[in-house]
């Protein structure tokens, strides 16, 4: 097998793939409140997904996280994700932000999507409400405690944000232990729309951190390599990770890449360059896969002005 390694010795593993740059929120960081999407007909077609996909599992894919905007949004969602169930991948995962979980959860338990990261920032409903522009805490809440009475590992991402929710902290900590779910603290990142308020609302791991121990004992949970969170059980029982994208770079590690629902493939979130894989014969694309392996930057860039919705989550 051919497998995806670069110079700097990093195996490609895993992808980030987008079903839709639409979303039925609007959190501040990500998209203002007034977006434009790209019309139906430029989304790749299920088959499309499959193609590629397959592609790359013969190159040493393992992982599938299927991301958006909102990826359930995504009309033709269950043929693309029956289509990907079929394929030789050890793990195939949701980013999602809950909301309409619960008419999936039955199509995800029969094609093997396990594994669930979904984002809430708040657990207070006025909280919920500015940050994300909808009303929806109360079900995003319900559908988490139905994925997780069936059988689901969830993952809670809060992207934190200083005077924003990071007075919440302790509460995401005692709902984790209470839920016995992990819960991981996201750095605000520099990326597209979250750019003009990063350095005023950035809040890091350590500042976290810190905040946590004046209240509990954290202790260090080891990580696989490639892992983009280092995390700690607390006393109290609660699972905790953090995702410290910006004062902890895991460049170095990144087993990556992403392809946004349009058919562009990147090797790095941070990077607007890529290459489109849409309608290409396999040959064309093991050639992609070759160009596309030469981009990954070796250092974290500093920022990217391409909006995240469209990046994918």
């Amino acid at each position: 097998m051919n497998l995806l390694i670069d110079d700097h010795g990093r195996q490609i593993k895993k992808i980030r793939v987008s079903l839709t740059d639409r979303c039925n929120l609007r959190c501040h960081y990500c998209m203002p409140v007034e977006s434009t999407f790209m019309d139906d007909e430029h989304y790749l077609k299920p088959h499309e997904y499959a193609e590629i996909i397959k592609s790359l599992c013969a190159r040493g894919l393992q992982e599938v996280r299927l991301t958006g905007g909102e990826p359930l949004m995504r009309k033709s969602f269950t043929a693309i994700v029956e289509a990907i169930a079929a394929l030789p991948l050890q793990k195939i995962g949701l980013t999602t932000n809950g909301i309409l979980l619960d008419r999936y959860l039955d199509v995800l338990q029969k094609n093997r999507v396990d594994h669930l990261n979904i984002s809430l920032d708040s657990l207070d409903e006025a909280n919920f409400e500015r940050i994300t522009h909808g009303k929806h805490l109360s079900r995003v809440l319900a559908n988490i405690a139905r994925a997780k009475t069936m059988g689901f590992q969830i993952k809670v991402n809060v992207v934190a944000m200083k005077g924003v929710n990071d007075h919440e902290l302790f509460n995401f900590v005692e709902w984790s232990r209470a839920q016995d779910i992990e819960v991981r603290f996201l750095e605000l990142m520099r990326i597209g729309y979250a750019i003009k308020n990063q350095k005023s609302q950035f809040i890091s791991a350590d500042e976290m951190i810190t905040q946590l121990k004046s209240r509990y004992h954290l202790q260090f949970i080891t990580m696989p390599h490639d892992s983009t969170s280092f995390n700690y059980l607390t006393t109290c029982g609660a699972r905790i990770g953090f995702i410290a994208s910006e004062s902890k770079a895991f460049c170095g590690a990144c087993s990556r890449w992403r392809l946004s629902a349009d058919g562009i493939l990147r090797a790095c979130l941070l990077k607007d360059e890529g290459i489109s894989v849409a309608g290409e014969s396999k040959q064309t694309l093991n050639q992609i896969f070759n160009e596309v392996l030469n981009m990954k930057p070796g250092l974290r860039p500093a920022e990217v002005t391409h909006a995240m919705n469209q990046i994918g989550g």
